[in-house]
Order: C-alpha cells, then sequence, then structure tokens
C-alpha cells in the first residue's frame, strides 16, 4: 500500500515547484517589460538631451557687437557658457567682459535674437 503521507507531500512538492516556475516566469515578463519602458524613457530623454545642444548663443564676436550698441560701449565680451534665460526668449550668457582701458570683469548678460541679429535683452 502508499502512504497517503507520501503520496501528499509529493503533490506538494510538484504544486511548490509549479508555482515557483510560474512565479519565476511572471517575474521574467514583468522585468522584461520595465526594461523595455525605461528603454524608451531613456531614448526620450537622450532626444530632449540633444535637443538642448541645440540651444542657438552668439559668438563672442556677436554677443561683443551686441554690446556696442549700448551702454557697454567699447566693451567685448568672452563668452564661456550659455544657457537658455528662464524668464525671456533668448540665453544668458556667463562670460568675461572687457573695456579698452584693459578692465574686466566676470558677467551674466542676457542676449536675445531679433531679426537675426544678436541684441543685449537688458
Amino acid at each position: 500500500m502508499t502512504n497517503p503521507y507520501a503520496s501528499a507531500g509529493i503533490a506538494a512538492a510538484i504544486a511548490t515547484l509549479v508555482g515557483f516556475g510560474a512565479g519565476y516566469q511572471v517575474n521574467r515578463i514583468s522585468t522584461n517589460t520595465k526594461v523595455t519602458e525605461l528603454e524608451a524613457k531613456i531614448t526620450e530623454l537622450e532626444t530632449k538631451a540633444a535637443e538642448a545642444e541645440k540651444l542657438e548663443v552668439p559668438t563672442d564676436d556677436e554677443a561683443t557687437a551686441a554690446l556696442q550698441k549700448t551702454t557697454f560701449k567699447g566693451s567685448s565680451m568672452r563668452i564661456s557658457r550659455c544657457q537658455k534665460h528662464p524668464i525671456i526668449p533668448g540665453v544668458i550668457c556667463n562670460g568675461t567682459v572687457s573695456d579698452p582701458s584693459g578692465w574686466s570683469m566676470p558677467k551674466s548678460l542676457p542676449f536675445a535674437k531679433i531679426d537675426g541679429t544678436w541684441a543685449y535683452a537688458n
């Protein structure tokens, strides 16, 4: 005769193995879905980063020309970094403003492109 406890133990072991196998598959499918979603998000962020790199900024000569038309007459600017202005259309550039006497000072100045020409946006 067969032992009813042995049959129940074997059935429990088989049920446990089937449960672990099913849980593993569900976890694998869920993980694959999450990986696919994360890859899509990475692609989206890479696209946004590439768009941010396309920020149009003035050259040193264009910034200098824009400053020449304002109270900074006779000054020149060497730009070190520009970023999108948080409030107005245009950019805000960090750089060094120098005058003909040799005086120079680091400044952050806003610029906007108007009709294809950069202007100091004070």
